[in-house]
């Protein structure tokens, strides 16, 4: 997975109301792919330290690491605390991201978001483990090395790159020049003026001009060896080669004493809420009342008329 994290916070709709932590990532391929889930009583320090701890069991905390979301205050406070290697920031790309995250989850979750959470957490485990299996399955055999996004980008920077002029400054260092710009590329470094090949870690259409002046015929077969191997097939196939298994019955749990026998009450729920619920549901009964009358007295009437 790219090593960048979106996390975001949605309320649920349930009687005790509630937030579905959610920590995302994406793949080779643009996808999204969920890192971490949680539940939690409301967005604060408590609730954000609790969820990254446990995404700190699985999630190394590295300078490659950037964690990114909205400007709510106890998200970046608690990164600092629990990932203190990791970057930290809001900006254009999260928003990208987050509106495609958003979509997601409320395509999946749109009329779930009012289920108690075991039923929540069941249909996001059904979702994904679907989502895992049919990414799995569709690149077993498709015969190229790197994930298609990859291979058509390739493409692209091989032909921009034919129309460039290169001469060398020094070994492994060359100047590029086309379309008024003058790029420096180092291939030992795997670097360029212009840093799109120093973030993407695929060649560049500089890098590509490089490339063929330095390997001649066979440089078509070293832009893989100056490309990140993030983006094989392979690398992509093991991201989802886990099995995303059901929660097994509750009679198969092994719960700790000491969690068996504490007594947990229920979720506070504030009165005003409690009563719109009331309301609410009253006034659905009372709908479906009338329109069961309505249904009955106009059959009495269509069987009178016959």
């Amino acid at each position: 997975m790219r090593k960048v994290i979106a996390v975001d916070g949605i309320f649920l709709k349930s009687r005790y109301g509630g937030v579905l932590l959610s920590a995302i990532a994406q793949d080779a391929e643009n996808h999204i792919f969920p890192v971490a889930f949680c539940i939690v009583d409301s967005e604060c320090d408590a609730s954000y330290k609790y969820f990254f701890e446990k995404m700190r069991s699985f999630v190394l905390d590295t300078p490659e690491l950037c964690i990114i979301s909205n400007r709510h205050p106890s998200i970046g406070k608690m990164v600092s605390v629990v990932f203190p290697s990791a970057h930290y920031g809001y900006c254009m790309r999260y928003n990208i991201m987050m509106i495609n995250i958003t979509e997601l989850i409320n395509a999946v979750l749109l009329d779930e978001r009012k289920f108690p959470i075991t039923a929540l957490f069941d249909v996001i485990n059904k979702q994904f483990a679907e989502i895992f299996h049919e990414r799995r399955m569709i690149f077993l055999d498709i015969g190229t090395k790197f994930v298609p996004s990859m291979e058509a980008i390739i493409a692209e920077n091989t032909e921009l790159g034919n129309k460039l002029l290169v001469h060398q400054i020094a070994n492994y260092r060359y100047v590029v020049t086309g379309h008024e710009a003058i790029a420096i590329v180092d291939l030992k470094s795997k670097s360029c003026s212009f840093r799109v090949f120093d973030v993407d870690k695929i060649p560049c259409p500089h890098a590509m001009a490089v490339l063929r002046c330095q390997y001649g015929e066979d440089y078509g077969r070293r832009i893989y060896e100056y490309s990140c191997l993030y983006y094989t097939v392979d690398t992509y196939i093991m991201a989802y080669v886990e099995e995303i298994k059901p929660v097994p019955s509750e009679d198969s749990w092994q719960v700790p004493i000491e969690i068996l026998e504490r007594k947990i009450s229920p979720p506070f729920v504030e009165p005003s809420k409690q009563n719109a619920a009331i309301a609410m549901q009253y006034s659905t009964t009372n709908v479906l009342a009338m329109k069961n009358s309505a249904t009955n007295v106009l059959a009495v009437k269509i069987q009178h008329l016959m």
